[in-house]
């Protein structure tokens, strides 16, 4: 009787046993160790399940991706696993997975989580909900030194030069915001942005600049600043500097800068979120020079120094006069007029500019090169060269000038040679008589045959004539062209000199034979020698030739291009050279077709 009790309470009992191991037990922790802390001091969030005699599919913590003022800087995945054997149940398997979190607040406040949810065996279990308090690190109160501060302004309010935003704005520094007429902007915009941001998705707008020159310096990287606004911790970053320079009075607007970037959640598969922003203009009052304005003064604070590179040379060679003019402010707006020489051809200056942006101000230096042809003999001065400038710092114009320079040139110049003047032959009067008038027409009838009649010996015999005194012209011809140097020959040879000296990259050599081939062209051409003649004189006498001004000017402008570049002191470029052999080579043919023609 009490087995058969026994077994009645055992066969009741196993039901029990079965729903027991077929019930997994799950539980699921969300924590944050501290729960309170201070900006920028790392936070340990951790989400854990652990599940005995089930399956785990899957853990998510939703509100994780929400909260993009909490930078995450370090995720680890740990799922450890372990097998128990217990009598009359088989093998239990326990498992977990923990996702543990560092975080770093960038922005106080309170951030709340909703409950961790995991999946067991289809089912799902939650969490507990958490709280976590970021308070201001240090004092809450804001840095009055913080140029974005806005003490008495609401957070909808607009700041200098900024829109407040609580996650993300732009801000453009203008310094000063009055200045005169071509004196130096500091103009720079940033980011002010409390949540994670990916550098290479930022994409910068630079905002309108009309009515200035602006020199950009240049950012290869972003870094940021910590700085506090409104009692919040903000990551600062310059996304753009520039120098600019007024270029007219009034007031001008420096238009609202834009940017776009993705912010980032921390985990790798969640596709990041696009933040668009847009800023606000500044306006720049821009007051005139005080007058009396001296001629092509500038703004700034600027030395000035002038030398030449050898003191005598030859009548009707050249020296190379180089003025360099550096300073505070844009060199861009220099400008130097050199005075006249008497004696001396002064050709187009070469033009240098070197700037340099040092500790947000730009400064550099211009240099101007001068080619001068002592056209007679004796000492050429090169009067004071002056730069007048208005200094933004004293408000007073101040004048930097160069001293006094002189050359040699020696040697008699080349007089020229008398113009040939054309002679007016007398018109021939015609000559031309004509046979007797006829009133009437009449036909007549030849039965003679043509083979009969006289001139027809004469018409066989013409083609073979005809040969023969072509064939005595084509040998007069190649008699001539074996006979000495001739003028187009010369012309040729000289051409090929020039192609030589090109191929040898011989600056020099290569327009020195310019020179002398269009010299040539002209000597043939007018019967004279052109040699030595100033331009000026060359002028006149090539238009008593009647020489069109487009052939006049380019062939001017051939022989100044090829003395500068025979005398000056930097490089030629070949590619310069080879179309300058082109040009010459087409105003020899006009050369030579205006000789047909006359």
């Amino acid at each position: 009787m009490r087995a058969l009790a026994l077994l009645v309470v055992a066969s009741s009992a196993m039901p029990c046993f079965a729903r027991a191991a077929t019930e997994p037990e799950v539980t699921v922790t969300l924590n944050a160790t501290p729960n309170e802390a201070q900006v920028g001091d790392p936070v340990r969030l951790e989400v854990r399940v652990r599940a005995r005699g089930g399956n785990i599919e899957d853990l998510q913590l939703r509100d994780l991706k929400k909260h993009l003022e909490l930078e995450i800087v370090s995720h680890q995945t740990m799922r450890p696993m372990q097998f128990s054997f217990g009598f009359g149940s088989g093998v239990q398997k326990e498992s977990s997975i923990a996702n543990i979190y560092v975080l770093v607040p960038r922005a106080a406040g309170t951030y709340e989580f909703s409950p961790a949810v995991a999946k067991v065996d289809g089912k799902s279990y939650r969490s507990e909900p958490l709280t976590l308090v970021i308070r201001p690190s240090g004092s809450s109160a804001t840095d009055p030194s913080d140029p974005a501060s806005a003490p008495d302004g609401s957070p909808g309010g607009d700041l200098s030069g900024a829109r407040y935003d609580s996650r993300a704005f732009l801000r453009t520094v203008v310094e000063p915001t009055e200045v005169y007429l071509g004196q130096q902007v500091d103009i720079a915009v940033y980011l002010y942005t409390r949540i994670r941001l990916s550098p290479q998705s930022v994409v910068p707008s630079k905002p309108a600049m009309d009515g200035f020159w602006v020199h950009d310096d240049p950012i290869t990287s972003l870094q940021f600043e910590t700085v506090s606004v409104k009692g919040q911790q903000y990551r600062a970053y310059p996304i753009q500097r520039s120098a600019a320079f007024p270029q007219r009075s009034g007031e001008l607007a420096v238009g609202a800068p834009k940017i776009a970037f993705d912010a980032g959640t921390g985990n790798f598969f969640d596709a990041p979120q696009r933040i668009e922003r847009v800023g606000v203009p500044v306006t720049v009052r821009v007051k005139p020079l005080p007058p009396p304005v001296p001629a092509n003064a500038v703004v700034g604070n600027y030395a000035i120094e002038a030398r030449l590179d050898r003191k005598t040379v030859k009548t009707g060679d050249a020296v190379t006069l180089r003025v360099d003019a550096g300073g505070v402010g844009n060199v861009n707006d220099l400008r130097i007029d050199l005075p006249p020489i008497a004696g001396v051809r002064v050709l187009q200056p070469a033009i240098r500019d070197q700037r340099r942006l040092t500790n947000g101000g730009l400064s550099g230096t211009r240099s101007w090169e001068w080619i001068l042809i002592a056209e007679s003999p004796g000492e050429h001065r090169v009067p004071p060269i002056e730069l007048h400038f208005f200094d933004p710092e004293t408000e007073a114009y101040e004048t930097a000038r160069t001293t006094a320079l002189s050359f040699n040139a020696t040697g008699a110049t080349k007089p020229p040679e008398p113009t040939i003047k054309p002679v007016d032959a007398p018109r021939k009067l015609s000559t031309a008589t004509f046979g007797p008038i006829r009133v009437y027409s009449a036909l007549t009838r030849d039965r003679t045959p043509i083979r009969d009649r006289g001139w027809f010996a004469w018409l066989l015999a013409l083609p073979p004539v005809l040969f023969a005194l072509v064939w005595l012209g084509a040998a007069v011809s190649r008699q001539r062209g074996q006979r000495g140097t001739t003028s187009g020959a010369i012309q040729r040879k000289l051409l090929r000199e020039a192609e030589g000296a090109l191929q040898s990259d011989d600056p020099r050599a290569f327009y020195d034979r310019i020179v002398a081939s269009i010299t040539h062209a002209l000597d043939t051409r007018l019967n004279e020698s052109v040699a030595g003649l100033p331009h000026t004189q060359l002028l006149a006498r090539l238009s008593a030739e009647g020489f069109d001004e487009d052939l006049k000017q380019r062939l001017i402008n051939e022989l100044e291009g090829a003395d500068f570049a025979r005398f000056a002191a930097s490089g030629v470029n070949r590619d310069e050279m080879d179309r300058c052999l082109q040009r010459t080579t087409a105003i020899i043919e006009r050369i030579q077709r205006a000789k047909s023609a006359s």
